[in-house]
């Protein structure tokens, strides 16, 4: 299984403005028991819903801006793709707006404040089955 973190990290102050966003790509399987230390709370929140899931590690991490209403998309694991929305940069309450469209997945909209985290458990496996 493949986890997307998204992190919204901007120094925006208008909707207008540009939206930092963080993709962090964990594979997450239920084969072994290394959790990466940097994981560590990542892996505690997952598991409360994914249970079986014991093994995570650390495969990517990127970071680039997007204009508000820009559509991209960034890679997860192997040929497998995230696509994503940016709605509005930061409103007065620096909350920020996008979608985003995983592999075998429907669109995901939400609102979130400046530097917090989604994860996101995808459907994704490498070759390896990771």
């Amino acid at each position: 299984m493949s986890l997307a973190c998204f992190a919204q990290a901007c120094d925006c102050h208008d909707e207008k403005d540009p939206v930092k966003v963080t993709l962090v790509v964990i594979l997450a399987s239920d084969v072994g028991d290394f959790i990466n230390p940097q994981l560590k709370a990542i892996a505690e929140e997952v598991q409360k819903k994914e249970p079986q899931l014991k093994n995570f590690t650390l495969k990517s991490m990127k970071s680039q801006s997007y204009k508000p209403g820009e559509k991209f998309s960034m890679p997860i694991c192997e040929d497998k793709k995230v696509e994503m929305l940016i709605k509005h940069g930061a409103n007065k309450d620096h909350r920020i707006s996008l979608s985003l469209f995983g592999p075998s997945m429907g669109e995901i909209e939400y609102k979130t404040v400046c530097g917090k985290f989604l994860p996101i458990v995808t459907p994704c496996k490498t070759k390896s089955n990771e």
